[in-house]
């Protein structure tokens, strides 16, 4: 039997038949995409690759919202696609991508909203109002039954477009909808007593089933999917009334035989876009949802759980179990171009792991990082349209040396070796990873930890040689004949020159005192009360690590907060629903409050450290004293370049790639070490 036998088996919506178990949910890369208000190349070739790569179904949302673009440009929803169904000629270019994805054998699905109902009125009649594609429309009045009607003709209609532009079907989110009280996307009250009213479930989601019928009837083949949280009991976000899993068992009921397929998504905003702070592996609560609605007893409707999902192993034996029927995977797809290739091959163990870390989103950063990569590490996302110009063909192979065994090291290694080189890394230390070797001790880290795994078993798959406890001098890179280096010598941590007391006569950090980077694997070494001065997402996930194994942290800061350069978008600084420490409101978290016995002061600069008291000053200029049992410094990183640089004549070609080069992060490295080693 072929591997991953059963995520790959074929399978039937009505007459329609699916090529394999895999879906791209409507989970479109923040952009890809500019100020065209048609798909542009970019964006075709993204869905194209995803079809080519095996994707069976894809969805992709209508995006037609004109006050889109009025936010400030550092926010996230501006730089999404817009698009202007309005012009007829924008179909011409839905009508190429469908005929893309469809030469694949795949189906493409439209993530689509109703249209708005006249102004003045919504299916519930709410002060609240409505949020159509064309913005927000005050309500204040129940839709008549008569226009209710209309509505649902117009929607109809609006399927028929885009079933001319070879669409197969719609996606719509509509977890809204179940919630006593009513409400969805047509507003927060309910003002209806009718069988449009509140009062159940089936009258709540009355509506919805109507346009999905009406559909249905006018086009029978047309692929139908709805997307609910399994449950909800904070609402979408928090703070907000929600539901059980025992209504979504319901409202499948109500769904079986009308619509085809009942997408399931985690219950809360910060579990549905899983990150290492949120999940850990093969831990789905999604698939938990799916089971149960399944013992419930619903046949005639195909279960498909999404958020987190990428391990073959895991997905099939999940459906050889009848847990579910399909699997949505976006992240999967974003984080290997080759995914369904290598699963069509049996080759899960090739599959570039996604670290979890949701740049997919985009950053949110009050820094100068532009807007266009997004995965950290599949560096070919986004200017996969482009690699044709960009990359130039390999040549003869070549001798390449690799200076440094960190990621940055590692990966340039691995692009250097399938471009058919022999290549030879070499590691000053006794093992791999460099920075990335906290991925093996922090609990939230594990996704990196599994990506530094990926690595080493690539590397060792395509033939690198590894010589460890090696630092070899440019004379030695010279001797040995190499045609190309590779110097990947990374970053150190530094000693601020204002921070007195740290560093010995040499400049060195003195005995007794500690960086961030010495911590992990030693944990047992520090006392129980630690003080670590800095506070920025490093200083953030050493305190949490330190927490984590039962020492009490304070982070000093002269920053208005702690974590202040954390992307504030779906990462560490939104890790759970829970109460603001001030307000008491519900939302969404960062993952430090997590931890009682980490505490934070901000807004202070420290002086000097002398034993095991640190001196700060406050933000009114006073000075105060803290003492603990263990001090860590995160002062920053110091780049390495003067040491990448000393290779620069030891072989014909030179590059610096990584941190020694300006990097900072996995996916500016990875990028890097992808754009240099396709440069030999």
């Amino acid at each position: 039997m072929k591997k991953y036998s059963h995520l790959l088996s074929p399978f039937k919506i009505g007459s329609v038949v699916i090529k394999n178990r895999t879906m791209f949910p409507n989970a479109s890369p923040h952009f890809l995409q500019g100020p065209e208000n048609y798909p542009a190349e970019g964006l075709m070739a993204f869905y194209t690759n995803i079809a080519k790569n095996g994707c069976a179904i894809i969805t992709l949302a209508e995006w037609s919202n004109p006050n889109q673009r009025k936010g400030p440009y550092y926010s996230d929803m501006v730089h999404m696609q817009n698009f202007d169904f309005t012009d007829p000629a924008v179909g011409n270019y839905f009508s190429q991508l469908a005929d893309d994805v469809h030469f694949y054998g795949s189906k493409l699905l439209v993530g689509i909203d109703f249209p708005p109902f006249p102004e003045g009125y919504s299916l519930r009649g709410s002060e609240a109002g409505n949020f159509g594609p064309m913005g927000f429309r005050p309500a204040t009045e129940p839709a008549p039954k008569e226009m209710i009607e209309q509505n649902i003709a117009d929607f109809v209609e609006k399927c028929r477009m885009f079933r001319a532009f070879g669409y197969d079907g719609y996606s719509m989110r509509v977890e809204g909808n179940l919630a006593p009280g009513g409400g969805g996307p047509f507003g927060g009250g309910n003002k209806r007593t009718d069988e449009y009213d509140s009062s159940t479930l089936e009258n709540r989601t009355r509506y919805i089933l109507e346009c999905a019928d009406a559909v249905k009837k006018a086009f029978p083949e047309w692929i139908i999917e709805f997307g609910i949280a399994g449950e909800q009991p904070k609402g979408y976000g928090g703070g907000m009334k929600g539901y059980e899993l025992d209504t979504a068992i319901e409202f499948a009921k109500l769904c079986e035989g009308r619509i085809d397929i009942l997408q399931l998504r985690e219950k809360d905003m910060c579990k549905s876009h899983p990150t290492g702070f949120t999940f850990r592996k093969g831990e789905h609560d999604v698939i938990r949802y799916a089971e149960a609605i399944k013992k419930a007893g619903v046949k005639n409707l195909l279960l498909q759980p999404v958020g987190g999902f990428q391990d073959p192993e895991e997905l099939d034996r999940y459906i050889a179990e009848g847990k579910c029927d399909i699997i949505g995977m976006a992240r999967a797809f974003f984080a290997d171009p080759e995914y369904g290739v290598k699963l069509q091959q049996g080759r899960g163990e090739d599959i570039t792991p996604c670290l979890w870390c949701n740049k997919c989103h985009g950053t949110i950063l009050d820094d100068p990082d532009p807007w266009i990569s997004v995965c950290s590490v599949n560096p070919k996302m986004g200017i996969e349209h482009k690699l044709g110009r960009m990359v130039p063909p390999a040549g003869d192979p070549r001798k390449v040396a690799v200076i440094g065994g960190g990621p940055a090291g590692m990966r340039s290694a691995i692009y250097a070796a399938q471009r058919g080189h022999d290549v030879t890394l070499y590691e000053k230390t006794d093992r791999l990873g460099g920075q990335i070797i906290h991925g093996d001790y922090a609990s939230f880290k594990w996704p990196i930890g599994e990506y530094k795994a990926w690595l080493i078993r690539q590397m060792d798959k395509l033939g690198v040689q590894v010589i460890l406890n090696c630092a070899p001098t440019p004379a030695d890179v010279a001797a040995a004949g190499y045609d190309a280096v590779l110097a990947c010598t990374g970053a150190e941590p530094k000693i601020p020159k204002s921070m007195q007391g740290f560093a010995d006569e040499n400049g060195k950090l003195k005995d007794g005192y500690w960086f961030c980077t010495d911590v992990f694997g030693r944990e047992q070494e520090l006392g129980r009360n630690v003080v670590i001065v800095g506070a920025s997402e490093t200083g953030v996930e050493t305190a949490m690590y330190l927490c984590e194994n039962g020492h009490d942290v304070t982070l000093l800061t002269r920053q208005k907060t702690i974590g202040h350069d954390c992307s504030r978008l779906h990462y560490i600084t939104m890790a759970f629903v829970g109460p603001d420490p001030e307000t008491g409101r519900e939302g969404m978290r960062p993952a430090w409050e997590a931890y009682e016995n980490l505490h934070g002061i901000t807004g202070v600069t420290t002086k000097s450290v002398e034993g095991n008291t640190v001196t700060y000053e406050d933000a009114q200029g006073n000075e105060k004293t803290i003492t603990a049992d263990s001090v860590v410094l995160c002062g920053g990183m110091r780049p390495l370049t003067d040491e990448a640089l000393s290779y620069a004549e030891a072989a014909d070609e030179f590059f610096a790639v990584g941190d020694c080069n300006g990097c900072g992060n996995l996916q500016k490295v990875n990028r890097q070490a992808f754009s240099r080693a396709m440069q030999i």
